[in-house]
């Protein structure tokens, strides 16, 4: 096992997700690949939605914050001596991490299953459903405590 993607979200499950990620690529030395993935901001044009925005200003505080999130955590098992590189991404979440799966032909995808009610899982669904179904891999999913 090579490749290990690691799909983040920056709540209080992501460090259990990164842990679980650490200790699969120190047994197996791989590299891990985190990736955050942020949905992007479109504008109407009457009734449709029209061309996707450039993010405000407001939004590139909040991009700074995220990248130093990941890089801190790509440090983080680089310091105890994982190979790992990040990335920000923006686009449709599930569709995003399969393609980075692909891309870097990743042997394992680890996400994390936040706990949501009927309705939330029935009318938007999941990341990591998504994931599942279309996964060129194995998919490790890291249940919310």
């Amino acid at each position: 096992m090579k490749e290990i993607l690691v799909a983040v979200d920056f709540s209080d499950l992501a460090t259990c997700v990164i842990d679980h990620a650490a200790k699969m690529a120190a047994q197996f030395k791989s590299h891990v690949h985190i990736v955050h993935v942020e949905m992007p901001v479109s504008a109407f044009v009457g009734n449709e939605i029209g061309p996707q925005l450039p993010p405000p200003e407001q939004n590139l505080e909040e991009t700074k914050q995220q990248q130093a999130d990941l890089e801190a955590m790509a440090l983080h098992l680089q310091q105890k001596g994982i190979e790992a590189s990040w990335e920000l991404r923006q686009g449709a979440i599930a569709d995003s991490i399969i393609e980075k799966a692909v891309e870097i032909k990743a042997d394992l995808i680890i996400v994390g299953a936040h706990s949501h009610g009927f309705l939330y899982r029935a009318f938007i669904g999941s990341v990591s459903t998504g994931v599942l179904k279309h996964a060129p891999c194995p998919v490790l999913v890291v249940p919310e405590k």
